[in-house]
């Protein structure tokens, strides 16, 4: 289903011709389907602004003894009422969670594009330096939310002396993605060449080379939404720094499926303890 709305929007993003339909590539959705209290977790809303003035919401979810601080970035669908179910463990493992709607998502005013959404996660982790100025400080994004997580932390990984990145199923860039998803119809054959339109300022793979900071790239050859060739990728580059570590993990399932296996969340959590590469042979 993902991937067929993948497709359906990027036509539609190919055909428009314009650079704001970055936008195109995010779902939101507004209303809530649950709240970490339904799950047993003590959270509270937390109110945000851009630096365009733009007004966002969080979820703080607070662990009992806390070992550092996660911002996760989600995917490009729904909100953090459906994504942030994938990160509660983090919080049982003694990890404070600051879930961020995109503007556009949730509770979140605006309408999400690029790049204003990289305000967004910068007002985010300012909130997280105002309110732990000393905590180590971690980034967890998967699918879009890992594409935002690489450039924000390509971008600002030194101003915020981030302690580690984790990114799941990431793409390298807009327009190669854009690439995959008109590779699976015939209609999107035909009007591949357009995806020349689709802005590339943003990609990733430009920026992943300038962060400061240990990253863990994690992806399952059996994603279909966006393939594991994008997050070999990354890595390569990653490799390439002399000077911070980088972790390839493989993951099991479906696209952004990697926290549901015990084996994959231990190997996480190892490196978010030690940024250090998990010695990880299977689940």
């Amino acid at each position: 289903m993902l991937r067929n709305l993948l497709t359906i929007t990027t036509l539609a993003l190919l055909l428009s011709g314009c650079a704001s339909t970055t936008g195109l590539f995010f779902y939101p959705r507004a209303v809530w389907i649950e709240t970490p209290a339904d799950h047993g977790f003590v959270y509270k809303d937390v109110d945000l602004t851009a630096a365009d003035g733009t007004s966002l919401h969080a979820w703080w979810i607070p662990a009992q003894q806390p070992r550092g601080t996660i911002l996760f970035l989600h995917g490009n669908a729904e909100n953090i009422s459906s994504h942030t179910r994938s990160v509660y463990w983090l919080v049982e493992a003694g990890f404070n969670v600051l879930a961020l709607d995109y503007r556009g998502f949730g509770a979140s005013a605006g309408h999400a594009l690029m790049p204003s959404v990289l305000q967004d996660v910068r007002a985010a982790a300012d909130w997280i330096r105002a309110e732990q100025p000393q905590a180590p400080f971690w980034l967890l994004g998967q699918s879009m939310g890992a594409a935002l997580a690489l450039d924000f932390a390509g971008m600002y990984a030194d101003q915020y002396a981030l302690a580690g990145v984790v990114v799941d199923a990431p793409f390298t860039g807009f327009p190669a993605i854009a690439r995959d998803a008109l590779s699976h119809s015939l209609l999107g054959w035909l009007v591949m060449p357009l995806t020349l339109l689709v802005p590339g300022h943003w990609d990733p793979i430009d920026y992943v080379s300038q962060i400061q900071a240990p990253v863990m790239v994690i992806h399952s050859a059996t994603d279909k939404v966006i393939p594991r060739a994008h997050g070999q990728a990354l890595y390569r580059v990653l490799s390439q720094r002399s000077d911070q570590t980088t972790c390839w993990l493989e993951s099991r399932g479906r696209h952004i499926e990697t926290f549901r296996f015990a084996g994959l969340k231990t190997a996480t959590l190892d490196f978010l303890q030690t940024g250090v590469c998990p010695a990880f042979t299977g689940d």
